[in-house]
């Protein structure tokens, strides 16, 4: 994808907005983000109207991927071969459909073959 360089997970956005300097090196690249991080993000109890405003302004810098029956079929497939949860299946799924790399510090994802990772470490 043109300006797109790499699909986010949900933690990555968390690490942005407590400016933790581990994500410093990717935050001028384009980013992507699957459906099911915002709904992570925004489904947080008790977020202040000034940490949805945040967090709403860096998805709105961001391109999203939304549902897709490809994308639901991909996630499937992930799903049957390995033991992962549905979110981030959906993530996976993102990554392996845009052909892109996904950062992450969740070591889990390093398992999946089909995708290529960038694993943080904190």
């Amino acid at each position: 994808m043109n300006g797109i360089n790499y699909i986010v997970d949900t933690n990555c956005f968390i690490y942005l907005l407590d400016e933790n300097p581990v994500i410093l090196p990717f935050i001028n690249d384009g980013w992507a983000f699957s459906y099911i991080t915002e709904i992570e993000l925004l489904s947080k109890r008790l977020m202040s109207q000034h940490e949805d405003f945040m967090i709403r302004e860096m998805l709105a810098s961001c391109f999203k991927i939304n549902h897709s029956q490809l994308l639901t079929d991909i996630v499937i497939n992930l799903r049957r071969k390995y033991k992962i949860k549905i979110p981030d299946a959906i993530i996976a799924a993102s990554s392996q459909l845009l052909q892109l790399p996904l950062i992450t510090v969740d070591t889990d994802f390093s398992n999946i073959s089909e995708i290529d990772c960038i694993i943080l470490k904190l």
